[in-house]
């Protein structure tokens, strides 16, 4: 080989060996960057913080309240039907839509996954100024297993059933068998691969897993692996629990465990008695674990927030399995609290007539109030919705309030809760700074847990419903201190009274209202009330005339106390 092709040779190698150390240091950088953009993301995931013992939701680093809305259950299931709605919905001046995904149509056949609904609705949602709650209709809806995909639905061996008492199967599968779990957990696992890779803007702000679970129809689930497990003994993860937090448990759980004896070990009945509310402890320990696992599992891929939601457990003497019996009900979120660490909220679906009661309820060892599911249309109870969000956000410092079926034709364009929630958005940064200075209250008339009074500051507040005004409409509002001797306040049919909480100065006079709103998180007067007009009544019309009191007048008034 002459000289010269001795050169070119090296020549050539040269340059072969600089591309392939220019290619490695660009993967190197891009890995670098991916890394680092991981980081970002990460650092700007919704997450659930506590300040002063109130959790409140964050995103972007900024606290956020869930103004929102649940699509109705089959709403989302098309990317036709849901064109016109998208527009309904930010016409309500909702800021987040609650809406299922379910594993029917996103995994119809085993191992092939459908993505076009997840990728169009998080689109959807970021281009009309919308965050999502991803609704995981996974493994089971309403205590039972329609939404599971017709594979699972038909193989009974591969994919069993939990049976009652007389040997009868549901239609709901089951909480033990570990076919059932991973199958669901593997589509659940690819549901948040996918949110991870398509949800570039932080548009899904939480994942609610399955929905309201829980066995109908039985107490517990009589299969025979269900009752040999029944029959073996407590796992000893959930006795260290109890035992751990004895003085935080609800009575249903603490008082059974200690009058029998406070065991360390046990069957279910030895430990708890041979009672419902033992059957019960028994699924919600396994449905808890199922759960558990799916979180965990999601977390490791996409870290945001999960819920779990509950079917209200009420009804007097009634027992398990008129609910669903296991659910994350108020009697078992002690259980659910041990046996699912990864789920961050365990939410209150409240279609109660005792609301209030129901919510506080759920208010239970630092688990923080949120209200997926409200108002029940089929009860014809949907202009309930503004004074229960106001009352939720105000009274129990909720991270959100949702009614149900947004898109049913009974919430139509000039509904109520239209106003009350461009008034709770517009009051938002208030709101979520006087929940954790524990400067808010809120109130609701017709509510055994409303406040009569409450005091803030130095002064006594003490709402009244006493008022001309249409039967159907209910008193309502909240109070946000601002500073020593001024205060927010904003709701509709009601009058507040006010007294001074300092002995010193027995007596409260009011200086000054305002009518007005924020506007770039500065006041904005619109007008000053006085003459017949004043004080503190919402709206802030003269004189009491029935016609003056509309659901949709909601105000908001800045008012000056002083005391002498």
């Amino acid at each position: 080989m002459n000289l010269e092709l001795i050169i070119m040779k090296r020549i050539q190698l040269s340059i072969v060996f600089t591309l392939l150390l220019a290619l490695l240091t660009a993967n190197s950088n891009a890995n670098n960057t991916s890394k680092r953009d991981d980081l970002t993301n990460n650092l700007a995931l919704p997450i659930i913080r506590e300040t002063n013992g109130v959790k409140q939701l964050y995103v972007n680093n900024e606290p956020f309240l869930i103004i929102g809305a649940e699509l109705l259950n089959s709403s989302a299931s098309s990317i036709e039907h849901m064109k016109d709605i998208w527009a309904h919905v930010c016409s309500l001046n909702v800021n987040t839509v609650f809406l299922p995904i379910n594993w029917q149509q996103f995994e119809p056949e085993e191992g092939v996954f459908d993505y076009s609904l997840i990728d169009s609705h998080i689109k959807s949602a970021h281009d009309n100024n919308l965050k999502l709650v991803i609704l995981w209709f996974g493994s089971w809806k309403n205590g039972e297993s329609h939404y599971t995909p017709n594979w699972v639905k038909t193989d009974m061996k591969r994919f069993p059933r939990m049976l009652y008492k007389d040997k009868r199967i549901s239609t709901t599968i089951s909480n033990l068998n570990s076919n059932c779990l991973n199958a669901d957990l593997k589509a659940y696992k690819r549901l948040m691969e996918r949110i991870a890779q398509v949800d570039k803007d932080g548009t899904v702000l939480m994942v609610q897993i399955e929905n309201e679970v829980g066995l109908l129809g039985s107490s517990r689930d009589f299969s025979p692996e269900a009752t040999k497990r029944f029959e073996q003994q407590v796992p000893g993860e959930l006795i260290t629990y109890i035992n751990n937090n004895l003085n935080k448990l609800k009575p249903n759980i603490r008082e059974p465990y200690v009058n029998n004896g406070s065991k360390k070990q046990g069957s279910w009945e030895e430990v708890f008695g041979k009672l419902p509310n033992t059957d019960e402890i028994f699924m919600a320990w396994n449905y808890a674990k199922y759960i558990n696992q799916l979180a965990k599992a999601g977390k490791a891929i996409y870290n945001i927030p999960t819920f779990v939601n509950a079917w209200d457990a009420s009804g007097g003497n009634l027992i398990p399995g008129v609910w669903p019996s296991g659910g994350p009900n108020y009697l078992m979120l002690d259980i659910w609290q041990a046996g699912a660490p990864a789920i961050d909220i365990l939410a209150n679906d409240n279609y109660s007539p005792k609301f209030g009661l129901s919510a506080a309820n759920f208010v239970h060892n630092k688990n923080p109030l949120l209200v997926p599911e409200a108002c029940a249309i089929w009860w014809n109870d949907t202009i309930s919705a503004a004074p229960k969000a106001f009352f939720c956000f105000g009274h129990f410092k909720a991270i959100g309030f949702s009614p149900f079926g947004i898109d049913h034709p009974t919430y139509h364009s000039n509904h109520s809760i239209k106003k009350a929630y461009e008034v709770l958005d517009n009051l938002r940064p208030l709101i979520t700074k006087a929940q954790v200075e524990d400067k808010i209250n809120g109130f609701m008339e017709g509510d055994s847990v409303s406040p009569a009074s409450f005091q803030l500051g130095d002064f006594i507040f003490k709402p009244n419903y006493n008022l001309q005004k249409n039967s159907l409409i209910k008193g309502y509002g909240l109070i946000i201190q601002i500073s020593k001797d001024e205060f927010i306040v904003s709701g509709n049919a009601c009058y507040v009274g006010y007294e001074s909480a300092d002995s010193s100065k027995p007596n409260a006079q009011l200086l000054s209202v305002e009518e007005g709103k924020l506007v770039a998180g500065k006041w904005v007067k619109k007008r000053t009330i006085n003459g017949d007009e004043f004080g503190i009544k919402l709206p802030p019309n003269p004189y009491d005339i029935v016609s003056d009191v509309y659901l949709n007048d909601i105000s908001i008034l800045k008012i000056k106390l002083f005391k002498y």
